[in-house]
């Protein structure tokens, strides 16, 4: 915390969305001093809304900096912290690959489930569209699986991508769509991400 002492950091966030939570998440890893204001909130919403046009979250600010995309705002937490990013070129790059397939391909098919089943009843959810996303997020997990390769980790220190790729997980979880038995690895290190207390102090509510 004394590295952050004079800083204000900011975010305006939605606590389901998978952009808010990996950036909570590193945050919560870097020990920053993060203030989360509820985006859905009138008092806050009207100023996100003119802080970014493009009306989307997280849009996060650092003392009078302003940045509203997610992949950005991780990359300059790594600046920040020297953190978050292995030290070598082959890391950095497999780091942001990952992190981008998360963002681009992972939530895919999971999005399907999850704007299904959020808000109404079980007697009206479409089984259809539950059930193909359901099989395209699986069949995406099988990508993660491999680049563990013989390891419980995808980086020796925890990364961008542990951010992003556990908050996936775990709003899939959060909506009983759990990791296979036939991904041992991935189960084993998403039991390992949940045990941090990065995950305890930032999991939606």
């Amino acid at each position: 915390m004394t590295k952050w002492r004079n800083e204000k950091f900011t975010l305006y966030d939605k606590t389901e969305c998978p952009f808010c939570w990996k950036i909570r998440l590193a945050c919560a890893e870097l020990n920053v001093p993060l203030d989360t204001l509820d985006y859905a909130r009138p008092e806050y919403e009207k100023k996100w809304k003119v802080l970014n046009p493009l009306g989307t979250v997280p849009v996060f600010l650092h003392n009078d900096l302003l940045i509203a995309e997610s992949s950005v705002i991780l990359e300059y937490l790594c600046d920040l912290s020297d953190k978050l990013l292995p030290n070598d070129a082959q890391g950095r790059v497999k780091t942001r690959l990952l992190h981008r397939y998360s963002d681009a391909v992972l939530g895919s098919g999971l999005r399907e489930v999850i704007f299904e089943k959020r808000g109404q009843p079980e007697c009206e959810w479409d089984l259809l569209r539950i059930e193909l996303g359901c099989d395209k997020f699986y069949k995406d997990l099988e990508y993660l699986e491999s680049n563990l390769g013989g390891k419980d980790r995808f980086s020796a220190d925890y990364t961008m991508a542990d951010c992003a790729i556990t908050a996936r997980l775990g709003l899939a979880e959060k909506y009983n769509v759990p990791i296979p038995d036939g991904l041992p690895r991935l189960k084993r290190w998403f039991e390992a991400m949940k045990q941090r207390p990065s995950y305890v102090k930032t999991m939606p509510r």
